[in-house]
């Protein structure tokens, strides 16, 4: 019997969000379409590669600037069928989380999706502006996403009535209020959570949030002199290359990461195994450089060290590329929702043609 009413709880509550799946056929037919024409023009540039090549055929440069325009044209069909396709896996994944409350904590849906919560925003809001959730809808400070207008609607009289109780107490009181949650009297921050009992959380998440990320940052400059230490001490300059490498590349990572600290969830692995293990091993190598008469076994080991920091400087690399994901999906996300927007209000053409006159 329990197991019924949840169904039919579930169901209930799926009949009440509004989904288009923008995006459910067309991703397939740009995948396949897509997909035909990429191979077939690969084998074409293949063809002509080779009479090239072997057969002495000669081919005018306009020739080979159609073939590479083909291969771009197919090639973003299929990025962009794949890119569709994964969008809707996304916004039926956040549906499921959202469950039968029909709202989703923007950092629940990061933490179960594996995105930043950055990410997550802008996802969203992608979805929102293509018409995928017409019911849908962020609050003010994008904490939380809603599935349709009954739950934003409760979402702004709870909203009101906070801000109505907040005049209130300001005019009980007759002080000087500020808005912020340090200055606000005991008993107007206890109806303040109680009106919003997600706020104290989120206070309490965002302290412990800083905290973490000064505490990340002291033991990214610790280990960062550390290096420098070592490396100072050190006199060969192949190592000494590799490992000004790495610091300033763990520079760069702990500045993104303090600029982004929504990135924080990327360094966990970097701060407690790969940063000590890296540091071990530097330490290692100083030991083996102090030998006067080293074997073959150190000269082989010190080898090793010395490739494996190349390694880790191609790592570290990728990693600090992968930080800047976000901003750069930030920044086409932004475009392409301008262009989006402008060509609802037919504002686009427009510009095309003011463009073209001008040339």
């Amino acid at each position: 019997m329990r197991g019924q009413n949840q169904l039919k709880n579930k169901i209930e509550s799926l009949s009440l969000i509004k989904f288009k799946k923008v995006g459910n056929v067309s991703n397939v037919l740009y995948q396949v379409f897509g997909g035909i024409g990429l191979g077939i023009t690969s084998f074409i540039t293949l063809l002509r590669i080779g009479s090239y090549f072997f057969g002495g055929t000669q081919f005018t440069l306009a020739g080979w600037i159609v073939n590479l325009i083909f291969l771009v044209f197919f090639g973003g069909m299929v990025r962009l069928g794949t890119s569709q396709g994964k969008r809707l896996r996304r916004a039926k994944r956040y549906i499921q989380l959202c469950g039968d409350k029909l709202y989703g904590k923007i950092e629940l849906l990061a933490d179960s999706t594996g995105k930043s919560s950055r990410y997550v925003i802008r996802d969203i809001q992608k979805m929102l502006t293509l018409g995928m959730f017409p019911e849908g809808h962020l609050d003010a400070q994008k904490t939380c996403f809603m599935l349709n207008d009954n739950i934003y609607r409760q979402y702004l009289e709870t909203e009101e009535n906070r801000r109505r109780r907040e005049a209130e107490t300001f005019s009980q009181k007759g002080g000087e209020f500020s808005g912020q949650r340090e200055n606000l009297p005991n008993e107007a921050k206890c109806q303040k959570e109680k009106d919003d009992p997600h706020a104290s959380d989120m206070s309490q998440a965002a302290n412990g949030q800083e905290a973490e990320l000064n505490a990340m940052v002291r033991e990214g400059m610790a280990c960062i002199r550390k290096l420098r230490e070592l490396n100072n001490r050190i006199p060969g300059e192949i190592i000494s290359e590799k490992l000004f490498r790495l610091e300033n590349l763990l520079k760069e990572i702990f500045e993104s990461v303090r600029q982004h600290p929504d990135q924080m969830g990327r360094m966990h692995k970097l701060m407690n195994y790969y940063l000590p293990t890296t540091l071990k091993l530097v330490e290692t190598y100083e030991e083996f450089d102090k030998v006067s008469s080293p074997g073959e076994e150190i000269l082989a080991a010190k080898a090793e060290i010395e490739n494996t920091l190349d390694t880790i400087n191609q790592a570290f690399t990728e990693l600090l590329n992968n930080l800047f994901q976000d901003a750069v999906f930030d920044a086409t996300t932004d475009a392409q929702v301008l262009k989006t927007m402008l060509a609802r209000e037919g504002l686009m053409n427009e510009m095309e043609m003011k463009a073209g006159g001008t040339k």
